[in-house]
């Protein structure tokens, strides 16, 4: 009868400690962005992005590029790993890429953002250079009448 009593006073002791160290797991450290802010629609960018956890947990990075595609998660990384992706972009407009890190218990940082805006430039740049050429054929034919 001791031993049940033992038993029971070591299991009482035991389990709230268990339960207490299982509910500090904190959460990653909010990821950084790095990469190119603005750009051309069709070209592949690469960005690179960085947390850390706490408890030294393993990280996977949530990314979600805003062109509809939808939130997708890439990991295990171990602690403090970065982590570079590729991504192109096929329309214009601007952009505000979201990254989290989740550690392997679940836990979440909050969001990192970086916007990015791809320009209209090849469309202005067309319309630029016909007009230009438009100018001086107007310039070699008024030369021609002149000479």
């Amino acid at each position: 009868m001791k031993k049940v009593i033992l038993l029971g006073l070591c299991l009482m002791l035991v389990f709230p400690v268990m339960n207490v160290t299982a509910g500090l797991n904190s959460p990653p450290d909010i990821p950084t962005i790095e990469g190119n802010s603005s750009g051309e629609t069709g070209t592949e960018y690469e960005y690179r992005f960085c947390s850390s956890d706490p408890d030294g947990d393993e990280i996977y990075y949530c990314i979600d590029w805003d062109d509809g595609a939808g939130e997708i998660c890439v990991g295990p990384f171990p602690s403090g790993t970065c982590f570079a992706e590729k991504h192109t972009w096929s329309s214009d407009g601007t952009y505000n890429i979201k990254v989290k890190a989740q550690d392997s218990n679940q836990a979440e940082s909050d969001y990192a953002t970086l916007s990015v805006t791809m320009p209209k430039t090849r469309t202005y740049h067309f319309y630029f250079q016909m007009i230009l050429e438009m100018i001086l054929t107007k310039i070699g034919m008024f030369r021609e009448l002149i000479l």
